[in-house]
């Protein structure tokens, strides 16, 4: 009796329980095609609970407990929805057909990830931005991106440096080169899933004006983002092997509270290249509190410390030597492979934003960041010694080759060499240790140097956004960031050597006239070059939306203030009144507007024209071609002419923003089994900047000399990028889905700009060659570079793509895509289409063409562009979920380059070592200084299991 009480009693409580727990369900559907929709986002916002629609575009939410809720309804290219229910006591809710407006403005905001190799590219790099934000859901974005962009395809070509990317109203990108390190977040996919926005191209956003790629803002409310628990791990042979991901975010409980963590490593002992490791770290944590209906506060901070080994590009000489997986990075040290190239960076980011529901029609939201952090690159640096790289020119078996009198069997020796004794092919570090051993007590020969950038960024941010008219909507913000950039060079590693001495050997010259020129620099000291560089960013923008019965028209505005200065902390002795202390600050005054107009022709077919036109100021970079030594710009310098006499240039007023014309125009199908989209595109950038750092071998033609290293410095640059992309859809049956993508485009030099080359480099007068006295000068005389109508390289210029996907309502799928990259192109050394490269100055000052530079045809043949091989790659991808109550799993796995194809090069450059046409001509010095080159790295695959609740 006392069991069938306690049974009653447990069963009446229970009842009770359940009685106060409601299920809301319904079905999502398009509505002008009454099609129901996958994948579509339905959150319950005082929650965050989050759910997906299935293949019906069915929904349900279980066990909400009493109270009033408002369920948003979103996903990409449509309008979001907003529908409030009241649960009381009903067991089950349901909300019927829940019809949602499509949208071509919001067609690319959507799911988007990162390719893993932006992870691990250097963002200044010829390989770098392939592939970098993805939508998911929208058809040409997701597949150019995904599918194209894994082979470093760039969607119209745009560089990195052309998307915005914000956390929170904190732009990220950097002021040396306006382009963004991805890695300051990677393997926080759970934070960066589901951004607030993301558009591509110049469509207008609603936080920011933009830039021509496109906008990427995330808004990291632990509220916004999906609530439970994920834990993740992939298994990779891309660049690292594992990953570990774990996420819990509480949602919005009743005390107004909601907080978040993730954590997340990624590694790899070694990669597919040899010789390459991955240690990469990462984390985030936010708070937020609910004050009220119109108040909430939100802190959240995120950093991924890394460090990382990258590989080299190489001449086809030594891929021909050592297969295409070679890395000339790393050799043996006690046993284990040493890198001398590692990346090691860890920049945090944290912020505190404020949302203002001023009422139901206006909304505030500012915030407060600070970003710290270091980045520091490092490699081998010498001193009165060789060059230890193994592909430097001189340990090449074509230099051997050269050598008069070098017989065939001593070439063949050192082929033998090269492939098969690792101290040749590899760095010698045994030979390095050994060189330090031997100095003594004098300075070291070689030290593992690294080149650092030391960042502190504080911004404010803030965007108002009201709906002052049913259907006029008004956005406007400003943006203000301060940044503080340390650089220098600093002493990692000794390399068994005593200390190392600050003394440019090659040059004769003094780093810092202002040390005891005796100074010893130890591990963890700086030496070469310590600067600073402070940059001051201000820019408002104001935006307006008008809703008409077929047409929605959007027009916004920015203006934008910038300056910057360097301060030197050494005294070059090159540049005695140039290299230490503030130099004259640069101010720049920007301003732009964008348009769109879209016409709704129907509620399936749309046509939808974008336009911007913005001037950008130069980066630090830009401004600064030289900026370790000197202060000099375009602007203020001094340079040899001609005759080898210094001329000082002063206040030219070349320096200015560049500028931005882009438009678009497309048409867009959205039917009930087809979508598709056709656009046209055109984009001219003009009086840009481009720069370069590389060695030079000049030799003037009578008897003048140098070796200069410095940069390479294209100023008035003019590019054009003109276009067409396709993208089309069709659901063949409800589980077969059938894609086809194209994009096609041309991206050339449209002028010829002005070429100059900043050195610290000494040049010998031929006149004095037996005295052994030089001239100092800094820059060289300005002169036009001819690179118009060369194509710029950028990635694949045309891209084509054709998948088949199969998704069962089981919930598996499996899918194969087949894609075709043409018209990619190497990167030409500017200096080679100069005057200078064809002529050699006389006494008198004057240039005189080299005997060869009369055959034109030759001349052609030597300067014209090489075009990279067209190929194909195939890529197949499949997965399951599985469903158990409140609980998910699924497993996932991509395979790219199934058929390995190892010919398809994905980047490369011309050396600019060779200094004029004789030399150029030389067959020697065509096989020693050849182009370099990466290629792809073969089959790779990504298999990614996941578990949710």
């Amino acid at each position: 009796m006392d069991k069938l009480l306690l049974s009653m009693a447990f069963s009446v409580i229970m009842s009770v329980a359940l009685w106060g727990q409601t299920r809301i369900s319904g079905i999502v559907k398009d509505s002008s095609t009454e099609k129901e929709l996958y994948n579509m986002s339905v959150t319950i916002t005082e929650t965050g609970e989050e759910v997906t629609t299935d293949r019906i575009g069915y929904f349900q939410f279980v066990d909400v407990p009493t109270g009033t809720y408002t369920i948003r309804v979103s996903g990409v290219g449509y309008v979001t929805l907003m529908q409030q229910v009241v649960v009381s006591n009903e067991q089950r809710i349901d909300l019927g057909d829940l019809k949602i407006d499509f949208n071509p403005r919001n067609e690319e905001t959507g799911i988007i990830t990162l390719t893993e190799d932006e992870l691990s590219a250097d963002e200044s790099s010829s390989q770098s931005a392939a592939g970098l934000l993805q939508s998911s859901q929208d058809v040409f974005a997701s597949t150019a991106s995904y599918e194209l962009g894994a082979y470093w395809f760039k969607v119209r070509g745009y560089d990195n440096k052309y998307n915005d990317v914000f956390f929170n109203g904190v732009r990220m990108n950097k002021i040396n080169n306006d382009r963004v390190n991805f890695g300051n977040w990677g393997g926080l996919n759970d934070v960066t899933r589901r951004p607030a926005e993301q558009t591509i191209g110049v469509e207008p956003s609603d936080y920011v004006f933009g830039d021509v790629g496109g906008v990427t803002y995330y808004d990291t409310r632990p509220s916004t983002l999906r609530k439970g628990t994920s834990l993740a791990y992939s298994f990779t042979n891309r660049s690292y092997n594992q990953r570990v991901l774990a996420t819990y975010n509480t949602g919005l409980m009743d005390n107004g509270w909601a907080f978040m963590g993730s954590a997340a490593r990624r590694w790899a002992e070694e990669g597919t290249i040899e010789g390459t490791f991955y240690d990469s770290w990462a984390y985030f944590l936010a708070a937020e509190k609910k004050i009220n209906e119109k108040h909430s506060i939100v802190l959240s901070g995120f950093g991924a410390p890394t460090r990382r080994s990258t590989n080299s590009p190489n001449t086809q000489e030594v891929y021909d030597l050592m297969g295409k997986d070679y890395n000339a990075y790393w050799g043996w040290q006690d046993g284990e492979k040493r890198s001398e190239r590692i990346r090691n960076f860890h920049e945090p980011l944290i912020t505190l934003t404020h949302h203002w529901n001023i009422s139901q029609s206006s909304k505030l939201i500012s915030t407060i960041g600070y970003q710290f952090g270091k980045d520091s690159r490092s490699r081998l640096d010498w001193f009165k010694a060789n060059n230890p790289s193994p592909t430097y020119y001189r340990n090449l078996p074509s230099f051997y080759a050269s050598q008069d009198g070098v017989t065939q069997e001593e070439i063949d020796q050192r082929i033998w060499e090269w492939q098969n004794d690792q101290t040749v092919s590899q760095l010698d570090w045994t030979d390095i240790y050994n060189q330090n051993y031997n100095r003594g007590e004098g300075g070291a020969a070689y030290v593992l140097a690294a080149d650092v950038n030391e960042d502190q960024i504080m911004t404010f941010s803030t965007r108002l956004q009201s709906q002052v008219l049913s259907n006029f909507k008004l956005t406007a913000g400003f943006n203000y960031q301060n940044t503080r950039s340390q650089l220098y060079r600093e002493v990692l590693d000794l390399l068994g050597g005593n200390y190392f001495v600050n003394y440019n050997a090659f040059q004769k010259s003094s780093y810092n006239v202002d040390e005891d020129e005796n100074r010893r620099v130890y591990e963890g000291d700086r030496y070469q070059y310590d600067y600073e560089i402070n940059h001051q960013r201000g820019e408002l923008f104001v935006q307006g939306e008008l809703a008409l019965n077929k047409f929605d028209i959007t027009l916004g505005m920015k203006a934008a203030y910038t300056s910057v200065f360097r301060e030197g902390n050494y005294r070059h002795e090159q540049y005695l009144d140039n290299s230490k202390g503030k130099s004259k600050t640069y101010e720049f005054l920007d301003f732009g507007t964008k348009a769109q107009i879209l016409y709704k022709l129907n509620g399936r077919n749309f046509f939808q024209l974008n336009a911007m036109y913005a001037t950008n100021a130069p980066t630090s970079d830009e401004i600064f071609p030289n900026a370790r030594s000197n202060d000099y710009t375009i602007d203020n310098h001094t340079y040899l002419n001609a005759a080898r006499q210094e001329v000082r240039v002063e206040d030219a007023h070349n320096l200015k923003s560049s500028q931005i014309l882009a438009t678009d125009l497309s048409y867009i199908l959205r039917a009930p089994r087809v979508k598709g989209r056709v656009t046209g595109f055109y984009t001219k950038f003009m009086n840009e900047y481009e720069k370069n750092f590389g060695y030079i071998d000049v030799n003037d033609g009578s008897g003048g000399s140098g070796n200069l290293f410095g940069a390479e410095y294209l100023y008035n640059v003019d590019k054009q990028f003109i276009g067409g992309e396709f993208a089309l859809e069709a659901q063949i049956t409800t589980t077969l889905t059938v894609s086809a993508v194209a994009s096609v485009g041309q991206y050339t030099y449209d002028n010829n700009p002005t070429y100059q080359r900043f050195s610290d480099s000494n040049f010998m007068d031929g006149d004095a060659v037996e005295t052994n006295t030089y001239t100092t000068f800094g820059a060289t005389q300005p002169e036009i570079a001819y690179l118009e109508n060369y194509k710029i390289a950028t990635g694949p210029q045309q891209g084509f793509s054709l998948g088949l996907e199969y998704r069962d309502p089981n919930y598996w799928w499996i899918g194969a895509t087949g894609n075709y990259l043409a018209s990619n192109y190497l990167d030409v050394a500017p200096f080679r289409r100069t005057t200078s490269f064809l002529t050699y100055n006389t006494d008198a000052g004057t240039q005189i063409p080299y005997p060869q530079a009369n055959d034109e045809a030759l001349v052609r043949s030597l300067l014209k562009q090489e075009k990279l091989s067209n190929e194909f790659m195939l890529n197949l991808n499949a997965g399951k979920t599985f469903r158990f109550g409140k609980y998910y799993m699924g497993v996932s796995a991509n395979v790219n380059n199934v058929l390995n194809n190892r010919d398809y090069v994905t980047g490369g450059f011309e050396q600019i070592r060779i200094g004029n046409l004789p030399e150029a001509l030389n067959p020697n010095n065509q096989a020693m200084f050849a182009p370099k080159y990466w290629y792809d790295r073969g089959t790779s695959y990504f298999i990614n299991v996941f578990f949710r609740f």
